[in-house]
């Protein structure tokens, strides 16, 4: 009785895996704060800094793939299949587009920048390859509001050399590597107050609103009509955040809370985080995700000096909330940040001489 609602639970996972799936696409991370490029090409340079991020997130550890239980081979039951849980890879690189106004101050009028994300869900994957632009408009007291577009090429695939059917033989599943490439749209606002004259203790304020995969497009795995077909959909996503200092009526503490909200076809998701900063050193703090999905434990360093200052090492864990952790050990995400100046040598300085204005010796006619 037990195996045979488990070979009905697999067939319908098959069956909704092999059919028009609208699922949330775009992979989502717990340190989001620290990779706004990614979501929102209008953040690029945002900072005024060139920063370089790396990410690897590791979800539902220990989340097995049975399917292999129900084959033999010679009469022999096959292992198990392990680590089919999602797990994604991000890399992102911002440069801000510094000028000299005319009395030599120098503002930030937006940023271009690039990333990569290869992101990993069962036998499905997905490389993402964005391009970046963002135009800034500088306001008072250091404000500024941008917007911001981006272009991506989204190769979508299934590995079907490692996935194993309930039936062998199914021609509506691939059995080799099947993918296909395709361009993509994205565009995004993005307001950021510094708020370095206010009498409040609050600083840093951050707030945008974007909008991922703008072009649907369908991705047919397979010269088969019987293979897996997958259309991409528009995502939402909006994103804030602000710094407390003199946190508790302690000068040595920050307070950083965020949020990130994330709506797809049949998803509307939310996540709140709050960060304790110590002598802008060590930070920690909870995160939470609605619709009762996790549960994130962050840890961090960013005291780093010399040649390595503005480097910042994240880490959290992850734990989920909902059935899924009766076969999974949690989640867990390890951060890279890496954020520099350069300064912008002034322009040289030229001088003309007009031979009719210069000084004549007076004892020549």
């Amino acid at each position: 009785m037990k195996k045979t609602v488990l070979n009905l639970a697999f067939a319908t996972v098959a069956i909704l895996c092999c059919t028009l799936t609208y699922a949330q696409q775009d992979p989502y991370v717990t340190h989001y704060m620290f990779n706004r490029n990614l979501y929102n090409p209008a953040a690029i340079g945002a900072n005024g800094k060139f920063c370089l991020s790396a990410l690897s997130h590791h979800q539902y550890l220990g989340f097995e793939d049975r399917t292999p239980e129900f084959h033999s081979k010679n009469g022999i039951q096959q292992d198990k299949v392990k680590a089919v849980g999602p797990k994604t890879q991000m890399f992102s690189f911002g440069a801000p587009l510094n000028f000299k106004d005319p009395s030599g101050t120098s503002k930030n009028y937006g940023g271009i920048g690039i990333g990569f994300i290869n992101d990993k869900l069962g036998y499905e994957y997905s490389t993402h390859v964005k391009i970046g632009l963002a135009g800034r408009l500088p306001m008072a007291n250091g404000s500024s509001i941008a917007i911001g577009g981006e272009y991506t090429i989204l190769q979508k695939g299934i590995d079907g050399t490692q996935l194993l059917p309930l039936v062998l033989g199914d021609p509506s599943i691939p059995t080799n590597n099947v993918n296909q490439s395709k361009g993509n749209y994205a565009a995004g606002i993005y307001y950021n107050n510094p708020m370095t004259e206010s009498a409040t203790s609050w600083k840093d304020m951050w707030v945008g609103l974007s909008a991922t995969q703008l072009k649907k497009r369908q991705y047919m795995f397979g010269s088969s009509p019987s293979y897996v077909f997958n259309e991409s959909v528009t995502h939402i996503f909006g994103m804030g955040g602000i710094t407390k200092t003199d946190f508790l009526g302690k000068a040595d503490l920050q307070f950083h809370p965020s949020f990130m909200y994330k709506h797809a076809p049949g998803i509307n998701q939310i996540e709140f985080t709050g960060l304790v900063e110590y002598q802008q050193r060590l930070w920690g703090g909870l995160a939470y995700r609605s619709t009762s999905d996790a549960l994130s434990v962050m840890l961090g360093y960013s005291g780093f000096q010399g040649p390595l200052r503005g480097l910042r090492i994240g880490y959290s864990y992850d734990l989920t909330l909902t059935r899924i952790l009766s076969v999974s050990s949690g989640t867990h995400e390890i951060q890279l940040n890496y954020c520099f100046t350069i300064a912008m040598p002034d322009p040289p300085l030229k001088r003309f001489v007009d031979p009719r204005h210069q000084i004549k010796d007076p004892t020549l006619d």
